[in-house]
């Protein structure tokens, strides 16, 4: 007995799920905004702020000292603001080699070379300093072991007119970019009012340290110096809306030196 069964077409329809509506979606954007400007301040504040720039600079005075800086381990100071002058974090040390020698070098292009990380009593900041300028081209620059010495030299080239290849300015007169020098001293800014001989005397007698400027960015300038912390360390000095330096916990702002020749 021959059984027919009904024919007929069987067709299966995928039925996408609901989409949320526009009323929904307007109930969770505020909790996505909030999400979203979260994970942007959490990388602004490893990255900007009070972090530093992994990107070399492109400057070429800027770019010698920012990999010292890495050799050395990115030793970094943060200056001003909630940071108070604390360390964010420790390099390597100028008594260990191959460090030591490397300072050596420093003090070579000063006429020093029989000294290094491990000779007491000379700061190598100066020295660093010149050989940073040696090294990224800048012929004319005067190298000296003394920031005060190569400070008053190029203060004394200015005032003759004999070279504008560096320029100095008062910390309130000029906003330092890549490349530059941002110093501090003793005496302040005075030296920017008085006679040349007196000027000269200032600078040079009352000079304590400089930094390269590798970058100006988040509030604050990012600059290389010497024997900062026994190491090659970064600090991080405030800026106000101009551009220019702000106070900093133990620093009395003398000058800006603008590179021209980098």
């Amino acid at each position: 007995m021959n059984l027919r069964l009904p024919s007929g077409d069987v067709r299966v329809c995928w039925q996408p799920p609901d989409l949320p509506s526009s009323r929904s979606i307007g109930a969770w954007l505020p909790a996505i905004l909030l999400f979203i400007l979260t994970l942007c301040s959490c990388s602004g504040s490893q990255r900007g702020g009070y972090g530093y720039a992994d990107n070399p600079p492109t400057n070429r005075t800027a770019l010698v000292a920012w990999q010292e800086w890495t050799r050395f381990g990115r030793s970094t100071v943060v200056y001003g603001g909630h940071a108070g002058g604390y360390t964010n974090r420790s390099g390597l040390n100028e008594h260990s080699e191959p460090l030591s020698s490397r300072v050596g070098d420093y003090w070579g292009s000063c006429g020093h070379p029989e000294w290094n990380g491990n000779t007491g009593g000379r700061p190598w900041s100066g020295a660093f300093v010149s050989w940073v300028m040696q090294q990224s081209g800048a012929s004319s620059f005067p190298t000296a072991g003394r920031h005060g010495q190569y400070l008053a030299s190029l203060y004394d080239r200015e005032y003759r007119g004999h070279s504008t290849a560096f320029l100095l300015h008062a910390p309130n007169e000029y906003a330092p970019k890549s490349g530059d020098l941002v110093c501090s001293g003793t005496a302040g800014a005075s030296w920017r009012y008085a006679s040349a001989a007196m000027a000269h005397r200032r600078i040079d007698n009352t000079a304590s340290h400089c930094d390269v400027v590798t970058d100006v960015r988040g509030g604050f300038v990012q600059a290389v110096g010497g024997n900062v912390k026994s190491s090659v360390t970064m600090s991080l000095y405030p800026i106000d809306g101009r551009g220019h330096l702000a106070p900093a916990p133990g620093k009395l702002w003398m000058m800006v030196v603008e590179n021209r020749s980098t």
